[in-house]
């Protein structure tokens, strides 16, 4: 199992640069994203050889957070003689920091994690940080990191307009899972038809693809990791759910219609039991929260009224999770997994193809870089009554398109498979008269010697698995 800290440069990146301007003037960044997806472990590498004070909140009172953090920045500035009773209030708190922090050197960070429990314990914590912004942390050599796990609680605290600290932060970050391309260093010598699968149900979360082991298939992975009680996945989705929801119970019914194929508003409302009022506000939380993704055919003009729009589950983990084990729960609870398998083995093929589908645009931009073709600002899926284009990259500028199919086939595709996206391109209409078309195949299984032949006269771009054709 791999430790070492992977990618994130962008990441690392900006909170270097953020670092430099602390010598001019304070910074106070909002690093969120979802549970597991590496939050702490990016701040831990950033603050390495840097002076620096790190405290993690957990759950519990406001006196209970005063207490603890006075004790931790006390002991992180040497002040031993401090009692925590000098300080009854959080203004005396922060009236300590900005004394603290009067003749540094060279810059501070000083980091909260976990900040939206310190928010639960009392209403006014945004502005007790407001006030010691304000008043002393913004004139001083700091970088002041607020981070979160519950995205809702973020936003509401820091981001929002009517937020305390809506616009006194210099910067913020939501970091998002790794691509399959960063997920593959955990796996250095892992076939592509172990790792890819792995990939399929973490969805690049870092601590999730840790625990995996690439030497062995998804099958004996989800046996091994997930099903059996105790283990470190069994009850992942319960509290990245309880994270974001005091009472989950109408949003579970709305993953749970989602991760069985109810794609559509009028069956989610069905099968979900929600009111047909009350569901838009619910998937517009599950949105934000990144939960659930709303797509519409890419060549739509207004994406946010048109009425051909489906749902499906954006985590990946959900996605598998409310897919193969809940609506299974009696078998994936008991001691032989063979009757889940052989009853409902093909959930686990059709969500691994559909989430090589989701990815071959990673693959795709690679192609389109090698190969020096036009940028695709806007890519995504499209479709009409009869049809359905898996991969369509528009470039208005340059008056482009490129279509795609994937497969996550077995055996190499033949010429019928390119010949086939063709007649259905034909389907789509954007552009002006005259647009330039682009083509390419992203397969698991490879292509025919016939294909690739006809691709390489017609500069098709061609990707087995993950690796692009020359």
């Amino acid at each position: 199992m791999i430790t070492k800290f992977i990618n994130r440069k962008k990441e690392t990146s900006w909170l270097e640069e953020s670092y430099k301007k602390a010598n001019s003037e304070g910074q106070l960044l909002i690093i969120y994203g979802r549970r597991r997806v590496g939050k702490t472990e990016l701040v831990r590498h950033f603050i390495k050889n840097k002076p620096h004070i790190y405290y993690l909140a957990s759950r519990g009172t406001s006196d209970l957070h005063l207490q603890t953090a006075v004790n931790t920045f006390t002991q992180g500035f040497n002040d031993t003689h401090f009692s925590t009773t000098a300080f009854s209030t959080w203004r005396d708190f922060f009236d300590y920091l900005g004394k603290a922090t009067k003749d540094l050197k060279e810059p501070m960070v000083l980091v909260f994690d976990e900040f939206p429990f310190m928010a639960q314990s009392d209403e006014a914590m945004s502005s007790y940080f407001q006030y010691g912004w304000d008043m002393w942390l913004k004139d001083r050599k700091v970088v002041m990191i607020l981070m979160g796990s519950s995205i809702s609680m973020m936003y509401k605290h820091t981001l929002v307009y009517n937020a305390p600290l809506y616009g006194r932060r210099t910067g913020q970050w939501l970091l998002e899972p790794f691509t399959f391309t960063d997920v593959k260093n955990f796996y250095p010598d892992s076939p592509f038809e172990n790792t890819f699968p792995l990939y399929a149900i973490s969805g690049g979360i870092p601590a999730y693809s840790r625990v995996f082991d690439g030497q062995k298939d998804l099958r004996q992975n989800i046996i091994n990791f997930v099903l059996p009680e105790g283990s470190f996945l069994t009850v992942e989705p319960e509290l990245l759910l309880s994270e974001e929801f005091e009472d989950p119970r109408s949003f579970i019914g709305i993953l749970k219609a989602i991760g069985l194929g109810r794609t559509k508003f009028s069956e989610i409302v069905q099968a979900a039991g929600v009111p047909t009022t009350a569901l838009p506000g619910y998937l517009k939380t599950l949105i934000q929260l990144r939960l659930v993704k709303k797509e519409v055919p890419v060549t739509d003009k207004l994406p946010e009224k048109s009425k051909k729009g489906t749902y499906s589950l954006s985590d990946a983990f959900l996605r598998f999770y409310f897919s193969f084990i809940f609506p299974n729960l009696s078998l994936a609870k008991s001691p032989d997994y063979n009757s889940l398998f052989a009853t409902h083995g093909d959930i686990l093929t059709k969500l691994v193809a559909k989430f090589y589908e989701d990815t071959s645009d990673e693959f795709i931009r690679k192609a389109i870089d090698e190969n020096k073709l036009p940028h695709f600002e806007n890519m995504g899926r499209w479709w009409n009554n009869n049809t359905e284009i898996d991969l369509v990259g528009l470039n208005e500028q340059d008056n482009s398109i490129l279509f795609v199919e994937t497969k996550w086939n077995s055996k190499p595709i033949g010429t019928e498979v390119l010949n086939s996206l063709k007649n259905k391109s034909k389907e789509v209409v954007w552009g002006k008269p005259g647009k330039k078309e682009y083509f390419g195949l992203v397969a698991k299984g490879g292509f025919t010697h016939e294909l690739i032949k006809q691709a390489k006269q017609e500069n098709v771009l061609l990707i087995q698995e993950d690796k692009i054709l020359k």
